[in-house]
């Protein structure tokens, strides 16, 4: 039964993916049908694993929150807006459910098709205005998709969440188009996302786009400057079209470009006078709308937006709906992310690198974006940045291996170069694990450094040469853990303890207990045990005697054959 849920899990997520960008009616459904099946399967199951690295800064900003709602001026209002932050279940829906980073890739790859969609009715609600055929050509059609005065807007309320929304795809989109063969497939991708992020004519999102290829220039420029630009052709001829041969979207273009924005300043000047007033904690959610007209007036503005329900800016509408603890809470949150997000690009390559750095820069287009607009107000814009922010902190399939008598032949206080020799079977092995979407460790205790026979240096240029023999014969091992302690030193990372593991699970949030450890000594055996892992004992070693192993492979080869047979 479990197993069946799982599947549900499974193909639910990338359901959840295509439908984020079209709808969010649909997002609502499925995301409440998989929160129902997750219930079930805990249930069932009696456990889950919900050690994620932001579970406590988020926890932190809920506390925050609520904390706000019994100190604002309506409790009733400030508990109604609560619900609004039910949206952190998808974050750990996703978070705890994606299996590793081949789902991660089927995930992506609905939701881009998704946005390239949604950016293609974009184009058509641009051009199927009655400014070129007059209705002829689509009648009643025309006036439906084309409603905010020809501005893209997709399936979305407003032009500007559609664009948010978009703005967030595009990074990670330009990234996988950098390490996949079908790169025509991503330049229309990224061409059509481009389309609905110009023609949606919302200024903050043109710069915040400008700002991420920046970045992206400036960190991957050896990469970048290879790929094909046609795609910002096309666009520049959209705009030149758009300025030129059809003389209402002019002006859309002159209210976009024209940064004096009064209606806005006021809104702030506002907000800070109610700040003022309520630092800590705010006015509590949802009493904005009620508070705001009263100090509008005390400080003679303007009639326009006398009442509104928010404030324009992520950050100023939650500084003073939940004061200066709730919005260093919020940014908490942000600091927490990129931190663990960019801790763990740095155990990762390949696509693995890109996909967490088009996440990692499709997050400051959400927050950027929100200088000037309610981005986290916005169920539809917050839904995609909850969804790429736990995508980020995807699990991954570990074999942990021993390196002495497992990997390579036990010299015995292994300390130069020139003495290592690497099993004549490890790196088909290892490669074999690759493939098969595992990652692979290595967890070595190496008391010799402790003892004084052999420095931490010369531990790392011997692990150095066994990384770069494996990666000659395509097997890659993505870290190694070393433990350098006496055995008197009492240390936490000196196998059987589990320091060096516990180490790996913060560095690429791995499910340890689902993990496996392959070792010549019975250690490595208690190690796993530690952990509730699946062990396999290799004969390759010095190892005698040991006991409780799950499995007993004569080499490595055999163990990295068993795995992907019990796997299956």
């Amino acid at each position: 039964m479990v197993k069946k849920l799982d599947s549900i899990l499974y193909y639910g997520l990338m359901v959840l993916a295509f439908v984020i960008p079209i709808s969010i009616a649909a997002t609502n459904v499925v995301w409440a049908i998989l929160l129902l099946v997750w219930i079930i399967k805990i249930i069932l199951k009696k456990s889950e694993d919900f050690s994620i690295p932001l579970i406590y800064p988020i926890f932190i900003f809920l506390l925050v929150t609520i904390i706000s709602s019994f100190f604002g001026l309506n409790f009733s209002n400030s508990i109604k807006g609560l619900n609004s932050e039910l949206l952190f279940i998808v974050f750990f829906i996703i978070a705890v459910n994606v299996k590793d980073f081949e789902h991660v890739k089927k995930i992506v790859y609905f939701f881009l098709i998704s946005s390239a969609l949604t950016g293609i009715l974009g184009l058509w609600q641009y051009f199927s205005g009655n400014n070129i055929w007059d209705n002829v050509a689509y009648g009643k059609t025309a006036s439906l998709l084309s409603m905010f005065n020809f501005r893209a807007h997709g399936t979305r309320s407003w032009m500007h969440t559609y664009a948010e929304g978009l703005l967030m795809a595009l990074p990670i989109a330009i990234y996988f188009s950098l390490n996949s063969r079908k790169k025509i497939f991503y330049y229309l991708i990224i061409g059509l996302i481009i389309s609905g992020i110009v023609l949606s004519y919302v200024r903050m999102v043109w710069l915040t786009t400008f700002v991420i290829f920046g970045i992206m220039f400036f960190t991957q420029f050896k990469i970048l400057k290879n790929i094909n630009f046609i795609w910002f052709g096309i666009i520049l001829i959209l705009i030149i079209s758009s300025s030129f041969f059809l003389p209402k979207r002019a002006n859309i273009i002159k209210r976009a470009t024209d940064f004096r924005d009064p209606i806005r300043i006021n809104m702030w000047k506002t907000s800070f006078a109610i700040f003022k007033d309520y630092p800590l904690f705010g006015t509590g959610m949802k009493n904005i709308k009620t508070v705001y007209p009263g100090y509008y007036e005390k400080l003679n503005l303007p009639k326009e937006h006398y009442k509104l329900s928010h404030l324009h800016s992520t950050f100023i509408h939650l500084l003073t709906e939940r004061g200066i603890f709730g919005l260093l809470a919020f940014l908490n949150l942000f600091v927490f992310y990129f931190y663990y997000g960019i801790r763990k690009a740095k155990y990762v390559s390949g696509l693995e690198r890109f996909f967490i750095s088009g996440c990692l820069l499709g997050i400051p287009g959400f927050l950027l974006s929100g200088l000037t607009e309610y981005t986290y107000g916005d169920s539809e814009v917050r839904m995609t940045a909850l969804f790429l922010m736990a995508l980020t902190f995807y699990k991954s399939r570990v074999v942990f291996f021993d390196r002495d008598g497992t990997i390579i032949e036990d010299s015995h206080y292994l300390s130069k170069v020139k003495d290592l020799k690497v099993f004549e079977k490890s790196a088909q092995a290892i490669g074999l694990l690759n493939k098969s979407g595992y990652k692979v460790i290595i967890v070595t205790n190496q008391s010799g450094i402790g003892r004084g026979y052999y420095s931490r240096k010369d531990a790392d240029e011997v692990n150095k040469e066994l990384k770069k023999r494996l990666n000659e014969n395509y097997a890659h091992i993505d870290n190694i853990y070393v433990c350098p302690h006496h055995p008197d030193d009492n240390c936490s990372c000196r196998k059987p303890k589990p320091g060096m593991l516990i180490r790996a699970k913060k560095d690429l949030n791995i499910d340890l207990k689902n993990s496996y450890i392959v070792g010549d000594k019975q250690c490595d055996i208690d190690l796993a045990k530690s952990i509730n892992a699946k062990s396999i004992f290799v004969l390759s070693g010095q190892g005698k005697d040991v006991k409780g192993a799950d499995y007993t492979a004569k080499d490595i080869l055999a163990a990295a054959e068993w795995i992907i047979k019990n796997e299956n």
